[in-house]
């Protein structure tokens, strides 16, 4: 697989595989059955509830019966941190859902290229949030993560983070982009449009609430933005969580 582009696909496995190993990260994620995996020697299984994170270069062989997976082959270089995290997690219900929408979209042919980007970079993101170790970050740059986190549904400016963390916004950029992976605006409409997808799921508020709640006061321009970040409308998501 080339290192330039991620892909997202159902996969079923044979009843034994040769051990092997890719240059590229993947996420195995439960549909239907079990798969017994070796992933350095450590063993473990993707079934209900529980997912493998096999990170690039890392040896593996699979067993198993009768089975249907969603899979994500992810560049080494697009998720570096995927190297850090556990081979075998349990998913919470949160992530079972997403899973299932995963394969909802697969079927559906929702296989674009932006489209599974940006799905699986939500993924990515799930997974290091609970699964991933705390960043050790620059207090400059905490102090602008941390007004991000605590004000997302507030209108934010670049200039506004750079007064607060004491540097000017070529410094800030370059310097949140280093440490955290994205710049402060990325991680601002990343977090915006994670935050709009949880509130989509519970059905508890309309959407220009949702719209409001993560800081956009037109409608329109929150639907363009998610639509353009998942492929799909917030009407569409809606119906879909239901």
């Amino acid at each position: 697989m080339s290192n330039a582009r991620a892909n997202l696909k159902l996969k079923s496995y044979s009843d034994h595989g040769q051990k092997h190993a890719h240059d590229h990260h993947q996420l195995v994620l439960p549909l239907v059955g079990t798969l017994s995996l070796s992933v350095d020697s450590k063993a473990g299984e993707v079934s209900s509830g529980k997912a493998a994170i096999i990170a690039a270069g890392h040896d593996h062989e699979a067993a198993a019966d009768a089975n249907r997976f969603v899979v994500a082959d992810i560049p080494a270089a697009l998720a570096p941190m995927l190297e850090k995290l556990p081979c075998f997690v349990h998913l919470d219900a949160s992530l079972e859902q997403y899973v299932t929408f995963l394969h909802s979209q697969l079927k559906q042919g929702g296989d674009s290229t932006q489209t599974q980007h940006q799905m699986l970079l939500l993924l990515i993101q799930l997974l290091q949030e609970r699964f991933g170790d705390k960043l050790r970050l620059d207090r400059r740059v905490e102090t602008a993560k941390r007004f991000i986190d605590e004000n997302y549904g507030r209108k934010i400016t670049v200039s506004q983070l750079a007064s607060i963390s004491h540097l000017s916004p070529r410094q800030l950029n370059e310097l949140f982009r280093e440490q955290v992976g994205l710049t402060p605006h990325h991680y601002l409409t990343e977090l915006r449009m994670q935050s709009s997808w949880q509130l989509l799921e519970q059905g508890e508020l309309s959407i220009q609430s949702i719209a409001d709640a993560v800081g956009y006061s037109s409608l329109s321009a929150f639907s363009d933005r998610f639509s353009q970040h998942f492929g799909y409308s917030p009407s569409y998501f809606r119906r879909f969580s239901k």
